[in-house]
């Protein structure tokens, strides 16, 4: 769309009105950062500054705690550092490097404001070089009501700055004044300081789902209070149980510059029953299993949006939460995804959303498929095959109920095995079923099936011999064992215990 053009005798007469700075510089702290956000803002612009290392601190001295971040980057010259301080020193219509992480030109000032009411930014660019210091403190422009930015740290904190000293270039940036982090309570009070420790955590978790890829690739090392790092991968590629359902891309136009190519990439995680605890735990992400479905959506592998379906009629369910999709974007698609000043925020244009609606919707569908059959058992090229439940869930209109699966063939085998009694085994499975205790299951609170009594993983060599002898049958009457181990993998409960299929092996020695 043509944009109208304002000629100069059009304009009439004009004055100039200017912000308050020390109204404005307020409204700035309001952007809805989280400490780990506004640490991840500024981890972009060290990646943008080529840093191999980053190192985050926290350290606790109650209201006067402090938080630095130090890499090894380019580091900068003195006007560049002056101008980075600037609010606004770079515009979003401006073209962007490949590796530049930046948007706006807010995000230091906005991700420090958010956290501490004085910004120091230390820099050198190499060790000829002098460092170069700047700081924004809030009370000062306030005091002042002028944009005074100061050319000192504050007191007190000269062994933070000689941390620069034994590197060639990098910057350090520290805030002081943690007002959204600290309250008054003094240093010594265990529930304050266990208050800004657990923010720790919280960012380190949240580092490493953000920076994922940085961190696999060994492009970027980050340590957060001394611990390093790890990445965390919301596609579980590296167990080789994902399913990938098939890729798609599309042709985007942006606003300016050049048609861009969007990729997208569907993923089904493996069921619980194939993976260990801590496999299932940690896959569960920083937010929990439930609310890290949905699309993620990366910019130069940089992740913006860690799940979420882009439809206000879409909500997370448990039966969906296997289903994770990566979307891959360029910085040339900033203002056609709506990428927020945070750079955690975006949504797709509006000639894309039949398109992920289509795709969410597969892969919904093909991960309720796993999540309900515990992913089945590989046969053949990769397929999947059914697993028989010995429960069939059956829903009439806004009710349901819960039936026995007679054609389980355990069930099968029985009812077909007691002719003359069947009428009153049928009876009995239906006492069953009308007699689940539904109130006392809902009672107890369970969010998700993580928290269900279930049968132990792993079982000793004694009651994996009791239970395989128990189905003995199955392996009668000249089924081959390879055969036996298929049908029994079939079936519930045996998806869920290789040890008792696997134990198929002792009836050779009866």
């Amino acid at each position: 769309m043509a944009r109208s053009i304002v000629k100069p005798s059009e304009i009439g007469e004009e004055e100039e009105v200017a912000p308050h700075p020390a109204s404005l510089i307020e409204s700035l702290r309001s952007f809805g950062y989280s400490p780990a956000t506004a640490i991840a803002d500024l981890i972009d612009n060290c990646i943008t500054a080529s840093a191999s290392h980053v190192d985050v601190s926290f350290n606790w001295e109650g209201q006067n705690s402090w938080i630095t971040i130090l890499d090894d980057g380019s580091g900068m010259p003195e006007d560049t550092l002056r101008d980075a301080m600037r609010p606004g020193s770079s515009s979003p219509l401006d073209p962007r490097q490949k590796g530049d992480l930046g948007r706006f030109g807010l995000g230091l000032k906005t991700a420090s404001f958010s956290q501490a009411r004085s910004l120091t930014v230390a820099t050198k660019c190499s060790k000829a070089s002098g460092v170069a210091i700047r700081r924004w403190d809030l009370d000062y422009v306030g005091k002042q009501n002028r944009w005074s930015l100061l050319k000192s740290a504050p007191n007190g904190f000269e062994a933070e700055l000689e941390r620069l000293s034994p590197i060639p270039h990098g910057t350090l940036v520290l805030w002081n004044g943690l007002d959204r982090i600290v309250d008054d309570r003094p240093t010594d009070d265990a529930r304050a300081q266990s208050a800004f420790f657990a923010t720790v955590d919280s960012v380190k978790e949240h580092l490493e789902m953000v920076f994922n890829r940085f961190l696999s690739k060994g492009k970027l090392e980050i340590t957060v209070n001394g611990q390093r790092c790890e990445p965390w991968d919301p596609f579980m590629l590296e167990l080789g149980l994902t399913e990938l359902l098939p890729s798609e891309s599309r042709q985007v136009t942006p606003s300016r510059g050049e048609i861009q190519t969007l990729k997208i990439q569907p993923y089904v995680l493996p069921h619980r029953s194939v993976i260990t605890a801590d496999q299932h735990k940690a896959a569960a992400g920083p937010r929990g299993w439930n609310l890290q479905q949905g699309f993620y959506l990366y910019r130069a592998d940089r992740l913006i949006v860690p799940g979420d379906w882009f439809d206000p009629a879409v909500k997370p369910e448990e039966h969906h939460k296997l289903a994770r999709i990566a979307v891959e974007i360029t910085q040339e698609l900033d203002d056609a995804f709506a990428l927020d000043v945070r750079k955690s925020s975006a949504r797709p244009p509006a000639a894309l959303r039949e398109d992920f609606r289509r795709i969410a919707k597969a892969t919904r569908a093909q991960a309720q498929d796993v999540y309900r059959y515990h992913g089945g058992r590989s046969v053949g090229q990769g397929q999947r095959t059914k697993i028989e439940p010995v429960w069939l869930a059956q829903t009439q209109g806004p009710t349901g109920q819960y039936k026995v699966n007679r054609e389980h063939d355990l069930i099968k085998y029985l009812l077909e095995g007691v002719s003359v009694a069947r009428e009153r085994l049928d009876a009995i499975l239906s006492l069953v079923e009308r007699n689940l205790p539904i109130n006392h299951i809902l009672s107890l609170g369970f969010a998700d099936e993580g928290g269900l009594p279930k049968a132990p993983s792993e079982l000793s060599p004694e009651e994996t011999r009791a239970l395989t002898e128990r189905f003995v049958t199955l392996c009668q009457n000249g089924i081959p064992q390879e055969e036996a181990r298929a049908f029994l993998l079939t079936m519930q409960p045996f998806d869920r215990f290789p040890e008792v299929v696997n134990a198929l092996e002792y009836l050779e020695d009866k």
